[in-house]
Order: C-alpha cells, then structure tokens, then sequence
C-alpha cells in the first residue's frame, strides 16, 4: 500500500513539473503583442499674428472645418482706416509723378524751342555782321571821298548814320543771342529740377506702396483660414475677447490622417516590423475591429515604463510604434484608447 502511495506521489510530481515546463514554453512562445494605444493625427494651432478682438469664431469643439476656409474674424476697423490712409497716399505719389512727367514734358518742349531760337539768333548776328562789315567800307570810302570834295555832305553823312545803325543792329543782335543762350541754361536748369522732383516722387511712389503692402497685410491678417481640413479639437477664446500673437486660438487634427501610437518595450519591439498588418480594437466597442499597418517605428529607445529588479541591469525602455488605418467611417476620434493586437 505504502508502495502505490509512494508511486502516486512521484506521478504527481512528475505531471506537475511538465504542466510547469509546458506553461513556460507557452509563455516564452507568444504568438501576438498585445498593447493599448492611443488614436492621434497631425495637429495644429490656430493663432492669429496680430493682437485683437475677436469679429467672429466659426466653430466650437468637434466641429469640422475645411482647409482654405475661414475660422476667425478680428476687428479691423482701424486697419481699413490705415489702408485707406496708405491708398490716399499711393494716389499722392502718383498724381506728383503726373506733375513732375509734366513738367519735363514742358521743360523738354521749351529747350526744343529754345534751341531753335538761339540758331535763329545766330544766323541774325551773322547777318548784322556782314551788314556792318559792308556799312563800314562805304562809310570810309564815303569820308575819303568827302575829304576829297568829291560828294555832298548829305551823301558823307548819310553813310554815316548807315554805318551807325548797322552797328546798333549788331549789337542789338548779339544781345539777343546772348539773353536767348541764358534763357537756354535757365530752361535746362528748369529740366534738371523736374528730373530730381520725378526722382523723388519715384521713389516717394516706392515707399507709399510698400506702406500700403504693409497695411494691407496687417488688415489681411484679421481674416484667419485654416491650412488643413480636420476637427476642431480645442478652443480657447470666443467672440469678443482679445487675443495676442501667437496664442492658441483653435486646435485642429487633420481626421483623414489618423494614427494609432502604441509604446512597445525593447524586450518585445524585434516582433515588430513595417507594414506588418495589425488588429485595432475599440475599448468601448470590443467587438468592432479596424484593420491597420505599422507605418512607423521609432529608431530610438524612449522612457522607461518598467523598473527592472534584478541587480546590475538597465530599466526596460520602450519604442513608439505609428499604425496607420482607414478611418473614413470616423469610428476613431483624437485621444480614443484602443487595443492593438500585433501577430509576431
């Protein structure tokens, strides 16, 4: 008796330490990783690069919007006025453009005339001079002749009072040319002050139309669209309250982008590879089930999530893993927990 006894002991050592064996192998031998995860997407903030009050917000949270659309309005009437302001300002320059493209106009016309003038005036000189010169020559052979006895008086001073009245000609004529070259050097000096005042306006003209780019830029910028269709996620201000540059207005997630990322531990990351396809289970609806792919895995080891106990050995460290799937039905939203099943 004592002898079956003994053997039914040895039995059920034996069974036990092989259900032990065979626990281990099984555990060892994990056909899947089995982890949570969390459903993210691109996010971006929606801020606004002036100060301001808010005109108008488009949405609350979990609404969508569409890129290109607009999301907020600020006040504006002080930047309409400014742009108003630098257009007056435009017109300015430009209608003191007109006046100075006129009075080059006028100053170019008036040296043209000038110009002819002054050719006038010297074929007159030559003229006078010529009469003169000949006035001259009968004006002495008149005095020797006089001198002589050989012609009246009257002849004598006849060619006298000639002689003089070619020389005033002359004289008259070269007083002419020479008011008509001054007039020339002052209608060119005329031309050279258009020419500066063009100068300026241009250049007035450039800075007049950089402050209305300006202006109408910083008015732009109270009409603020969103760069990506998605959801609205997040939002801080509403209408009425002001807002600073750069702060937060709205947080958007581009919802036709989703992601799962999970942590896997470095102890288990070898059975995870690209494109592996992986189960995505909802915590609140276990049964529906979305097919995904790894479509990411970090190069680096990330923080610790476990504290290894045996002695002289590092704290286990974790990889984040992407996982990409179709989300057109939008089952998943931003921040939902979910399973992942990954099969090794």
């Amino acid at each position: 008796m004592r002898k079956k006894a003994v053997v039914i002991v040895i039995a059920a050592v034996v069974i036990a330490i092989l259900g032990f064996i065979f626990y281990r192998l099984n555990d060892n031998q994990e056909t899947s990783i089995v982890t949570s995860g969390i459903a993210e997407g691109t996010e971006i903030n929606i801020s606004s690069k002036t100060a301001g009050r808010i005109l108008e917000i488009c949405c609350d949270e979990g609404d969508s919007v569409v890129k290109g659309g607009i999301v907020i309005k600020l006040e504006s009437d002080e930047l309409a006025a400014s742009v108003t302001q630098a257009e007056a300002g435009v017109a300015r320059a430009e209608a003191e453009i007109r006046v100075a493209d006129a009075a080059i106009e006028g100053a170019r016309a008036n040296i043209q005339g000038v110009e002819a003038d002054i050719r006038n005036d010297a074929a007159e000189v030559e003229r006078t001079k010529v009469d003169m010169e000949e006035a001259e020559r009968e004006m002495k052979r008149a005095t020797s002749l006089y001198d002589e006895e050989l012609v009246t008086q009257e002849s004598y001073e006849k060619a006298l009072a000639g002689y003089h009245r070619s020389v005033a000609l002359h004289e008259s004529s070269r007083a002419k040319y020479s008011s008509t070259e001054s007039k020339r050097n002052s209608v060119a000096a005329q031309l050279n002050t258009s020419l500066s005042q063009l100068n300026a306006a241009q250049k007035g003209l450039q800075e007049a139309e950089a402050n209305l780019r300006y202006q109408q830029s910083k008015f732009n910028d109270t009409v603020i669209t969103t760069p990506i269709s998605g959801m609205v996620v997040f939002k801080a201000f509403e209408a009425g309250e002001t807002v600073s540059p750069g702060v937060a207005i709205l947080t958007i997630v581009d919802m036709d982008n989703l992601y799962v990322r999970t942590d896997i531990d470095e102890s288990r990351i070898g059975g995870v590879v690209l494109n592996k396809e992986v189960n995505i289970m909802l915590e609140h609806s276990p049964e529906k089930v979305i097919r995904g792919k790894v479509s990411e895995i970090g190069r680096y080891a990330e923080f610790a999530t476990q504290r290894d106990v045996v002695r002289g050995r590092q704290d286990i460290k974790t990889f984040r893993v992407k996982i990409a799937f179709d989300n057109h039905n939008g089952i998943l939203k931003p921040g939902m927990t979910v399973t992942v099943t990954i099969p090794k």
